[in-house]
C-alpha cells in the first residue's frame, strides 16, 4: 500500500476506480437509500437529527461551513497558485459544475426544508434557535460541495487512510445539514451522489491533460 501524502491528479496514477472514497461514497448511498425505502424520509431524519449534544452543537455548528461554495473555490485557487494547476482547475471547475446543478435541480424540485415540512417544527433538534425554511432543500448544496471537494482531494493521492479521511470530512458535513435541521438524508443522499459524479466526470474529461 502506498502511504505517502502527495498530491497528484493524474488518471492512470490514481485512478478513482481503485479510490477508498469511491467505494465508500457507494456504500453510503446504497445504505441511505435503502434505509428511506425500510422507513421513511421522517423517521430517519428526526433519528438523525436528535442525536445531539452540547458538544455536537459547537463543532456541528462552524463544521458545517466546510461546505461552503468560498471554501471550495478558495481551494482551487490556492492549489494552482502553489503549483498544483491541474488539481486547482478541477475543484474550480467541479465548483461552478455541481454548483449550477444544485441551484438548478433546487429551482426544478422546490421541496419544502424539515422547518416548513413538519406541522410541528419544535420536534426538529436547532442550534442558537436558527431553523431554516423555503422550498430549496433537493439537493443539499453543501453536501454537494463537500463531496465535489473532497473526491478529488481523494482521487489525488493513493494513501488509503487519507483517502478515507476526506470521505469522513465529506460525510461529517452532509450529517451536519441534518443536524442542524436545514436537510433531510434525502437531500444529503443526492448531494453527495451529485458532488462526487461532478468531480469523477471532470477528472474523466481531463484525464489526458498533466500541468502539475
Amino acid at each position: 500500500m502506498h502511504l505517502s501524502f502527495v498530491l497528484v491528479m493524474n488518471w492512470k496514477y490514481n485512478h478513482p476506480v481503485r479510490n477508498v472514497f469511491t467505494y465508500a461514497t457507494l456504500l453510503l448511498l446504497v445504505v441511505g437509500v435503502a434505509a428511506l425505502f425500510y422507513w421513511n424520509k421522517e423517521t430517519v431524519f428526526l433519528t438523525l437529527n436528535n442525536q445531539h449534544t452540547d458538544v455536537a452543537d459547537i463543532i456541528l455548528k462552524y463544521f458545517t461551513y466546510v461546505g461552503d461554495g468560498i471554501f471550495m473555490a478558495a481551494l482551487g485557487i490556492i492549489l494552482w497558485l502553489i503549483g498544483k494547476k491541474k488539481l486547482g482547475l478541477l475543484l474550480i471547475l467541479s465548483f461552478i459544475l455541481s454548483g449550477l446543478l444544485a441551484q438548478g435541480i433546487k429551482r426544478l424540485e422546490q421541496r419544502p426544508r424539515p422547518g416548513l415540512y413538519f406541522e410541528k417544527p419544535e420536534v426538529i433538534h436547532k442550534v442558537d434557535d436558527v431553523l431554516l425554511k423555503g422550498h430549496n432543500s433537493f439537493p443539499s448544496g453543501h453536501t454537494t460541495t463537500a463531496f465535489a471537494t473532497f473526491s478529488l482531494l481523494a482521487f489525488a493521492t493513493r494513501n488509503k487512510f487519507v483517502q478515507l479521511f476526506f470521505f469522513v470530512v465529506a460525510v461529517v458535513v452532509g450529517y451536519s445539514r441534518i443536524y442542524l435541521g436545514a436537510h433531510f438524508a434525502e437531500d444529503v443522499l443526492a448531494g453527495a451522489a451529485l458532488g462526487f459524479s461532478s468531480s469523477y466526470f471532470l477528472c474523466w474529461l481531463l484525464r489526458k491533460k498533466e500541468w502539475d
